[in-house]
């Protein structure tokens, strides 16, 4: 029962799905909710639908009220008024790996989570305010930029684009690691006593070892996925992750929340160092981070061949290793021309992590002697 989450963190979460939701319904870019953008009745059918299934409205029987009303307050105060009766909030995965997934994070777990997060705080609090430069309707930015600030009861700020209010002592800017690369190259100084927070991918030792230099007083790194939420930190990337306390060890690839005996698996693997602290050694798949964002190329090639014009393809990571991105060699089915028109609509509208930067066009796919697929 989330008597901590307000109307107006409703009403945060809710701007964000929705400018998220409309944007891919449309293929365009994300519109400004504060405005209200005008919406149509079959769009009102497609976000109503997203909400009903985020918040889990349908567990308390008013998810058609959100049909009956027009402007997003009303729709705030319906899902503020039904959560006491929801069991959690419905998180899914990008869909960059594959189809995306529905995974329910439990009231009691995300209360869980933001006690051993604030316990792993310790060092650097009090905290005055959290600057949240992140979508807060995804796991990450809801569990720092909305659950987090509202346990505290400290003022939370949603960064819209690139405009990041001033900071001051106290402040924790929570961001993803193409951010922090962004501030580490370009930021020279930072006010005292101000900590930063990074998940969704990796963090480089340089980037972080930098922003420190520059008198960021402590980044914490977080190792989790929308699968699992939050599972351990570190404060410097040349130490191992420590367990939060709502999880324990189950064997080298498998966790447990400490209230549960269903095992979880990890997406990465592991070396332990004892029964709390481990070490990354990279991907159980073939996905690669580009951009903080999990992409499997093989899952950009499916949706490549899926075009029309497109009679074979092979898609590989190019670019250096702190900013990899994506290449496609592509085989017309006919005209190259033609196939590569219809390759450049259809991509504008990807999410860029999934965009090739480059496509290489030829009659059959790169091969060596043996036949198989080789670099272009």
């Amino acid at each position: 029962m989330p008597q901590w989450l307000s109307e107006a963190d409703c009403k945060a979460v809710l701007q964000s799905l929705l400018s998220a939701e409309l944007a891919a319904y449309r293929g365009t870019p994300a519109p400004d909710w504060q405005s209200s953008p005008s919406i149509d009745s079959l769009e009102r059918l497609h976000l109503a639908a997203c909400v009903n299934e985020y918040f889990r409205l349908y567990e308390t029987g008013v998810e058609d009220r959100l049909l009956m009303t027009q402007h997003i307050d009303d729709w705030a105060a319906i899902v503020a008024q039904a959560l006491d009766d929801t069991s959690g909030l419905t998180f899914r995965t990008s869909g960059s790996t594959g189809a995306p997934s529905a995974h329910l994070h439990r009231w009691e777990d995300i209360a869980a989570e933001v006690k051993a997060l604030v316990r792993r705080l310790a060092p650097v609090m009090p905290i005055n305010r959290v600057i949240g430069w992140l979508p807060v309707h995804h796991l990450y930015g809801f569990m720092w930029g909305v659950a987090l600030p509202a346990q505290l009861n400290i003022p939370r700020v949603s960064v819209a684009g690139a405009a990041m209010p001033a900071l001051a002592p106290g402040d924790m800017l929570v961001t993803v690691p193409p951010c922090w690369d962004y501030l580490a190259s370009t930021r020279k100084e930072w006010p005292e006593n101000v900590t930063g927070v990074s998940s969704s991918a990796p963090l480089s030792a340089a980037t972080s070892n930098t922003l420190v230099e520059q008198g960021l007083a402590g980044l914490l790194d977080i190792y989790g996925s929308t699968e699992t939420g939050g599972v351990a930190t570190r404060w410097r990337a040349s130490e191992p992750y420590q367990l939060l306390t709502h999880w324990q060890r189950h064997n080298t690839q498998h966790l447990q929340r400490v209230n549960s005996d269903h095992p979880v698996p990890l997406l990465d693997a592991t070396q332990w160092v004892d029964d709390t602290h481990f070490t990354v050694k990279g991907r159980l798949d073939d996905v690669v981070i580009i951009g903080g964002v999990n992409v499997s190329p093989q899952h950009v090639a499916r949706n490549l061949c899926a075009l029309t014009g497109v009679a074979d393809c092979s898609v590989r990571v190019t670019g250096s290793a702190a900013s990899p991105r994506l290449k496609a060699f592509v085989v017309p089915a006919q005209d190259e021309h033609s196939t590569a028109s219809t390759i450049a609509q259809a991509t504008a509208h990807w999410p860029a992590a999934e965009r090739p930067v480059s496509i290489t066009y030829g009659a059959s796919l790169p091969t060596n002697a043996m036949g198989k697929l080789t670099d272009w």
